[in-house]
């Protein structure tokens, strides 16, 4: 009996000893707070666990914390945030964008960072102040913007030898009206249709020329070429017409595929297409085609509201570790290891640095990293990929930014709550109505007229007129 009582004494002590041991190991845990951060990209790597630990003693020895990653994938994206947000389910950081950002604000989802911004300099010294108040509701700001190209520019992407050949003029054509004649003789000399669109059309025509506020496609807008914050309807505009006559006029005379306004995707060989971005983009715009291609700037540079606010990072309302959160926000932007290890994923695994000349470039070992590099913070501390000439994060990106057009609603918030289900139903309408606008598949004298009759019958004049009102008040509050 003594024996047996020793036993299961002995057994007790193990296992104090153990509970005690496990206890001392969590709160050593506690001590290193954990930030989780919720990304968009194309889900979870599977190296994630041997990139965390890696980034975890980095993070650990820097800034006194961990973190960890959820990469929800991009199908599942928009449904996933939503039930985040409106179930408060535990987390510090999110990506967000202009699409959800002012409702998810409005229903308290978001911290206040107006204050506490101040103890992170490495942001409110990289980031443009007027960027910073782009993302601020009611005067007080909710997001730091990912730094990048928050500005928008718009290019023609021309392959290389069709050009060449056709419109060697093209460097100079800025405009449609620029580029009709370098498409009639693309398409006598290769025999198709030389602009390719897909369902989307060219939407720069409308986007380039109207700052839409972060409304959506409801077909308002601020002209950036006016001097007024001035909402008008956008496919009213003769500027906007006289584009959209000369996309009708390319449908018509074969110089757009005739399947345009069904197209899902529009890929592989063409003349030419649009895309947003930089010069040197075209590298990966020419992979994408499977041919070399150059570029000419459709447009200006524009910055507005809207282009600021395409990617965010957003502290929860019910976080626990608010300053450690935005501390780690501010290190991703000014630390060139962290934003590497965010961007391109794991080193030795994903990518290794390799020496061209007088910078370190990254060489992707494989396509394996899945988590979107745009909506994690600023470009301009990133390392380029192999092949890369110069630094054009630095010499385009930042320049195009510094150089853009600002919107004379730059900064402007719309406040939707009267408006919103006009919006909705509005929205509805010209999503009936775009694929065949902007593919020149129908003609816009007979459909904008008949689109914007339906819009008025569901409550654009009183969208426009709410709208109008907001941005009197904001100006006059400037």
């Amino acid at each position: 009996m003594k024996k047996i009582l020793a036993l299961l004494l002995a057994v007790v002590m193990v296992v104090g000893m153990l509970a005690g041991c496990s206890s001392s190991e969590q709160k050593k845990d506690d001590g290193v707070p954990t930030i989780t951060w919720y990304m968009v990209g194309g889900g979870q790597p599977a190296n994630i666990d041997s990139w965390k630990t890696k980034v975890d003693a980095y993070l650990e020895e820097k800034i006194g914390v961990h973190l960890d990653v959820q990469c929800i994938s991009w199908g599942d994206w928009g449904n996933r945030r939503t039930n985040i947000v409106s179930t408060n389910e535990p987390y510090d950081i999110m990506f967000t964008d202009m699409g959800s950002y002012a409702s998810d604000v409005k229903m308290g989802a978001f911290a206040d960072i107006t204050e506490l911004i101040k103890q992170t300099p490495g942001l409110t010294d990289l980031i443009p102040a007027e960027y910073l108040d782009a993302c601020k509701i009611d005067g007080k700001l909710y997001a730091v913007p990912a730094y990048k190209d928050s500005s928008m520019t718009n290019f023609f992407v021309w392959t290389k030898e069709r050009v060449e050949k056709s419109f060697p003029g093209y460097a100079n054509a800025h405009t449609l009206a620029d580029i009709t004649d370098g498409l009639r003789q693309m398409k006598e000399d290769f025999g198709e249709a030389p602009f390719m669109l897909n369902q989307d059309g060219i939407s720069c025509v409308a986007g380039n020329k109207y700052d839409a506020m972060g409304l959506g496609n409801i077909g308002l807008g601020v002209s950036y070429n006016g001097t007024e914050a001035k909402a008008v309807a956008i496919f009213e505009q003769e500027d906007v017409l006289s584009d959209l006559r000369i996309i009708h006029s390319w449908m018509q005379e074969g110089l757009i595929n005739s399947d345009a306004a069904v197209r899902q995707e529009a890929t592989g060989m063409c003349g030419v297409g649009v895309a947003q971005g930089w010069p040197s983009a075209a590298q990966g715009w020419g992979e994408g085609r499977g041919a070399e291609v150059v570029v000419s700037q459709f447009e200006d540079t524009v910055v507005s509201t809207d282009t600021v606010q395409g990617s965010m990072a957003c502290i929860s309302a019910s976080s626990k570790h608010p300053l450690e959160a935005l501390k780690l926000l501010e290190l991703v932007n000014t630390d060139n290891w962290l934003r590497d290890a965010l961007a391109y994923g794991e080193e030795g695994v994903n990518f290794e640095y390799v020496q061209e000349g007088d910078y370190k470039r990254v060489n992707k070992l494989n396509n394996d990293w899945t988590l979107a590099a745009y909506t994690q913070g600023t470009f301009f501390d990133m390392s380029l990929t192999t092949g890369s000439v110069g630094n054009y994060f630095v010499d385009e990106v930042k320049v195009q930014n510094e150089n853009a057009k600002a919107s004379p609603a730059f900064g402007f918030v719309c406040n939707r709550e009267k408006i919103d289900d006009k919006m909705k139903a509005v929205g509805a309408i010209y999503d009936e109505y775009k694929s065949l606008i902007l593919t020149g598949t129908a003609d816009p004298d007979e459909v904008c007229p008949e689109m914007m009759a339906k819009m008025r019958d569901a409550g654009f004049d009183d969208i426009q007129a709410e709208v109008q009102a907001q941005l009197d008040a904001w100006v006059a509050s400037k």
